[in-house]
């Protein structure tokens, strides 16, 4: 069986990754050469934090425009992100592996709106680096020379990648409108803001979509006591949660949040968890509540005993 599996190796057969990927496994894999690491930081913490060997630079701000309309931050035209993807040397059979250094909220969100991105652009053999930079520094400190960190900016071969776009990742707001009450809702934004109590600066209104149900990005992420950076810890609990609003792991469900990346984590989170039918709502709140389209207040609901408006 080994020599099999070496013969495979030999010939170029390649092998899918899991969803979230462990510093050990980085390691083992951090010179095949179909292996594209991004890392989600600033060019300060990239060059002078270091990286791991062979990370490209990106910051949320690559992956998004601002839609003049509403003012949202929504995701580029698809021939945008393929001259992204080709200048970061990725081809459509390589394998990536997203991590963040976790100094900002915006490095963890711009991680994951990525992961969604790719989904969306028909690339699925993509990856979370579990834990992050701090889990990579973490190894580093008791063995340097199986996770050692880089300050050289790697070069950087061009690829070919040509996106698939999947239009069932993605819903707009007359769909969202369309289908309240019909299809489960999840708002990924704080439980303040979804309970209407609060709301981010921008947000013109309070409350949530009605019939939708809150399930918060801020659950998941903690502050490594080590290394004082943020980290994303996956919940275990996701599959109960789903289960009690009535939702399986095939069923469509629609993704809200202010504008997009909590709608994101929400994905990653699911889809790391064995569900296939999420689609989110890139604009969002900021779209959403400039059509004038219902808002509920002071109200936690459950998808099955919602009420239409």
């Amino acid at each position: 069986m080994r020599l099999f599996i070496a013969l495979l190796v030999t010939m170029g057969v390649s092998f899918s990754m899991p969803k979230l990927v462990s510093p050990k496994w980085l390691s083992q894999h951090i010179r095949d050469r179909d292996l594209v690491i991004l890392e989600f930081s600033n060019s300060q913490s990239y060059l002078a934090e270091g990286h791991i060997p062979g990370a490209r630079l990106t910051e949320k701000e690559d992956w998004r425009v601002m839609d003049e309309r509403t003012g949202a931050l929504v995701r580029k035209p698809v021939k945008e992100y393929e001259k992204l993807f080709r200048r970061w040397g990725i081809n459509n059979d390589s394998k990536v592996v997203l991590y963040y250094k976790g100094n900002t909220m915006n490095e963890i969100l711009g991680t994951v709106y990525a992961y969604w991105i790719f989904h969306l652009l028909g690339h699925r053999e993509v990856a979370l680096l579990d834990g992050g930079w701090s889990s990579w520094l973490w190894y580093h400190s008791i063995n340097e020379k199986r996770y050692p960190i880089s300050y050289d900016e790697p070069e950087v071969k061009e690829g070919n990648f040509k996106a698939k776009y999947d239009p069932y990742k993605e819903i707009d707001a007359e769909y969202l409108l369309k289908n309240i009450g019909k299809k489960p809702i999840i708002d990924g934004r704080p439980v303040g803001h979804y309970f209407g109590v609060s709301k981010f600066p921008a947000a013109k209104k309070y409350g949530h979509v009605p019939c939708s149900v809150p399930f918060s990005w801020e659950w998941w992420v903690k502050r490594n006591k080590d290394t004082g950076k943020l980290v994303i810890e996956v919940p275990d609990y996701v599959e109960d949660f789903l289960r009690n609003q009535g939702i399986g792991k095939d069923d469509e469900v629609l993704l809200f949040c202010f504008g997009g990346t909590g709608a994101a984590f929400v994905y990653t989170v699911m889809d790391i968890a064995g569900y296939r039918g999420m689609r989110v709502y890139d604009a969002s709140k900021r779209e959403w509540e400039s059509l004038n389209y219902p808002l509920n207040r002071y109200v936690w609901e459950t998808f099955r005993d919602c009420k239409r408006p």
